[in-house]
């Protein structure tokens, strides 16, 4: 006999449409700007993942956990078995200069890998809404699809969206344990949970969510024998994807140390950051998004329906909340991820008291649910498409600029890329060699394989205040580069011969960094503007830039 034909009903076409633009957004224009590095935080982990490549797991920064970098370097590993034909065509050193003078490869899978992770991450919590009503539709997840934070964050070479595909999955397990499935189900939560906080940091509040799903479960409450296993699991899964926090813990601690000194970096109003906490809770759908008030509804029906379910969702926002409104630096919406899961599956219960039963009032719910977060993501995405002020910057500088002069730019995300001379890149490489830097292999390899021209390029000296960063993070990144403390003025510029002067919006600013005023006044009276790149709605992205020569 023959097979019928599976026919499906237009209301699923539709749902697999939708779940197809959602993904479509995460890979659009997955490798803008490449090869510049227009994330502030993607160099920092892909240099960390191209380190590992030496040999050693061992990170030099307890900045961010290592599970994302250490996948890296083994997607990278693979590259350059294919790049090299198994290393019987190319070297190591060719693969490391490769990545000094054209990184968009590098850039470009580790992108890829996030935005993959991403997009698991949806089905995960469709899976989770839908476990106990095969027939109910995936608000949440839709909601999560067309969320602007996590299109955006899909197209960085950042650890956000493994810890949230992790994250994600932990929720799903939690909850089916919950509902009294098996201890199998626990096991599994903890482990993705502890993966999740090996992959960043911020998903650690949300493994509250173990001890609350065994306190919680339907049908009596395990052994704690269950609980003990599931907290060791989760702690061993950390530990598996970030084994140098255990085995260097006395460094760990002491940049977290080193970390902690940011809170005095900034004034702090626990008030107002709380305010900012609860926006970011109430849109974190996007602007505009009903997925807030929805998911305030979805709790009351879920408190009243299911209270010990409701307890396990909302006890972990609450932690959250609490947390970061206590740091100056918790206005971040990506540091909300760990529970972003959470709140889409309360939103997707209000939506579907709204949506009832019929496809028609479903639809319409789903609509005006998901259109704020379907506009401002597609404009996001539109925008990676757009000509970078960067791009533009770096074109100008190689027609107009002879090769060899000395040049003064800002952080490298900030501005033009610069590719060194090979006489710099010697001298860093025998001066990063004598302090020890894992950054002089990079540089010696440039020097190796240096392909000519090149400029001798400074960066203006910022302080960890003005960065916002860990002082002591700041002070070894600038110690493997030519930093020009500029506080006096002009004059260390012109002691070392640069003539050229690159500024730019996104960098320093002397009205948040007065150290520099007399700099940027002396740069105003003593060089000529000699070209600008504008940023502004319909044209060039990026920030403005303005190119300076100074007078003789």
């Amino acid at each position: 006999m023959r097979k019928q034909n599976r026919k499906y009903s237009p209301w699923v076409l539709a749902g697999a449409a939708v779940f197809g633009a959602a993904v479509l957004l995460r890979f659009v224009w997955i490798g803008y700007g490449l090869p510049h590095t227009f994330n502030a935080d993607e160099p920092h982990l892909v240099n960390m993942a191209v380190s590992f490549g030496s040999g050693s797991l061992r990170p030099h920064s307890f900045k961010y956990p290592s599970l994302w970098p250490e996948t890296l370097a083994g997607l990278y590993g693979l590259w350059f078995g294919i790049w090299s034909v198994l290393g019987l065509r190319k070297s190591p050193l060719d693969f490391a200069a490769l990545y000094g003078f054209a990184p968009t490869g590098f850039y470009l899978i580790a992108r890829l890998a996030a935005a993959l992770c991403s997009t698991l991450a949806l089905f995960a919590v469709a899976r989770a809404e839908r476990a106990e009503e095969p027939s109910r539709w995936p608000y949440g997840a839709l909601l999560l699809g067309f969320s602007p934070v996590l299109v955006d964050l899909a197209h960085a070479a950042k650890p956000d969206s493994m810890m949230f595909m992790f994250i994600a999955a932990a929720w799903a397990c939690a909850l089916r344990f919950q509902a009294g499935g098996p201890r199998g189900w626990l096991y599994a939560a903890a482990a993705a949970a502890g993966a999740a906080c090996s992959a960043q940091y911020t998903a650690a509040p949300a493994a509250l969510m173990i001890p609350l799903a065994w306190l919680l479960r339907e049908g009596g409450r395990p052994t704690s024998v269950w609980l003990l296993q599931a907290l060791a699991l989760a702690a061993a899964a950390f530990f598996l994807g970030s084994p140098y926090v255990a085995l260097d813990f006395g460094r760990f601690a002491a940049d977290w140390a080193d970390y902690a000194d940011l809170g005095r970096l900034r004034p702090h109003d626990a008030a107002a950051m709380a305010r900012v906490v609860a926006y970011n809770l109430w849109t974190f759908a996007g602007d505009g998004s009903p997925a807030g008030a929805a998911a305030v509804l979805g709790l009351a029906v879920v408190l009243w329906r299911k209270t010990r379910r409701a307890l396990l969702l909302a006890v972990p926002v609450a932690a959250y909340a609490a947390i970061l409104a206590t740091s100056p630096d918790g206005g971040w919406l990506r540091y909300l991820l760990g529970v972003f899961p959470a709140l889409a599956i309360l939103a997707g219960e209000g939506l579907a008291v709204l949506g009832g039963k019929s496809a028609w009032r479903r639809t319409a719910v789903a609509a005006l649910a998901l259109a704020p977060g379907l506009l401002l993501s597609t404009e996001l995405a539109a925008g990676f498409g757009r000509t970078d002020t960067r791009s533009q910057a770096e074109a100008w500088l190689k027609e107009n600029v002879p090769a060899g002069e000395a040049i003064l730019l800002d952080v490298p995300h900030a501005g033009p890329r610069a590719i060194p001379s090979k006489e710099q890149c010697e001298e860093l490489a025998a001066r990063t060699a004598a302090a020890g830097s894992p950054r002089a292999r990079l540089w010696r390899a440039m020097a190796e394989r240096h392909p000519g021209g090149g400029w001798r390029v400074y960066r203006v000296k910022r302080s960890a205040g003005d960065l916002f960063s860990s002082p002591k993070h700041v002070e070894a990144s600038q110690a493997d580069g030519d930093f020009l403390d500029v506080r006096p003025g002009l004059d260390p510029v012109r002691a070392v011969r640069a003539r050229w002067v690159v500024t730019s919006s996104f960098g320093a600013d002397p009205r948040r960094a007065r150290e520099l005023a007399t700099f940027f006044s002396e740069l105003a009276s003593g060089a000529d503007l000699v070209k600008e790149f504008p940023s502004e709605p319909g044209g060039a992205g990026g920030p403005w830039l303005r190119v300076w020569k100074l007078r003789k």
